[in-house]
């Protein structure tokens, strides 16, 4: 039986001094961007409810200055803006199967499922549910009893106001519920701006002289590579209460 060899183990390098900065977290604050903001700055949910006269008149200024009042072609919506932004608020904060609630589920009191449907995907593509997220982040004590809807209507647009950049808004406004999941699941660019001059200077050092890493070098390359990048798929049930 012939002996099998054994493999010589390579002595990795010291690490060239500057790739890593001794202040890196402290500096960008990493550990509160990453693990305690996206726990400790959820908005806390209420339960679904009429608008009142008060919470109405802080959103109406709003819809009209978006030209959300009216349907398309010029006719009018078959119901007051008031009443469909109920509706989608009923819907966008409704967990059905412990996921999204499908439009179909809808009450009737508010009309057809797919007309409700069709006025929040117009409202989407007209930017407004961005703007209300705005608001609610310049506003926080004058919209605190309509976050969470505001939140909720957000996130389930999130495709329809820009993918990315509808995600890059909420987390920089500090509105962490209105992410389709946990912060540090999705794609962060302004963490990847961060990390970018770490990558660099890691593969100019190759260019200066060729080295061989440490495995904890390349074990922490790849965390900040996929916390940065976040998953590829996002399920469901990783959407907030």
């Amino acid at each position: 039986m012939p002996l099998r060899r054994r493999r010589r183990r390579i002595q990795p390098d010291p690490i060239p001094v500057g790739i890593f900065p001794a202040d890196l977290v402290a500096r960008h604050d990493l550990f509160r961007r990453l693990y305690l903001d996206p726990l400790t700055r959820l908005t806390p949910p209420r339960p679904w409810a009429p608008m009142t006269d008060a919470e109405w008149r802080a959103l109406a200024p709003i819809l009209a200055a978006m030209g959300c009042g009216m349907a398309d072609r010029g006719r009018p919506m078959d119901c007051t803006p008031r009443a469909r932004l109920d509706a989608i608020f009923h819907w966008a904060t409704t967990k059905h199967g412990g996921g999204r609630a499908p439009w179909r589920i809808l009450p009737a009191a508010f009309g057809k499922p797919d007309t409700v449907s069709r006025c929040w995907r117009r409202w989407a593509r007209a930017g407004l549910w961005p703007r209300l997220l705005l608001a609610v982040a310049l506003h926080p004590e004058r919209l605190a009893s309509l976050a969470h809807r505001i939140c909720c209507a957000f996130r389930r647009a999130i495709r329809l106001c820009g993918g990315l950049h509808a995600i890059v808004l909420a987390r920089r406004l500090g509105l962490f519920s209105a992410l389709p999941a946990p912060s540090q699941f999705l794609p962060d660019p302004d963490l990847s701006e961060i990390y970018r001059p770490i990558f660099r200077r890691f593969a100019e050092s190759f260019l200066a002289r060729p080295w061989y890493p440490p495995r904890i070098v390349w074990r922490t390359l790849h965390s900040m590579h996929r916390m940065a990048g976040g998953r590829a798929r996002i399920t469901r049930w990783m959407e907030p209460a």
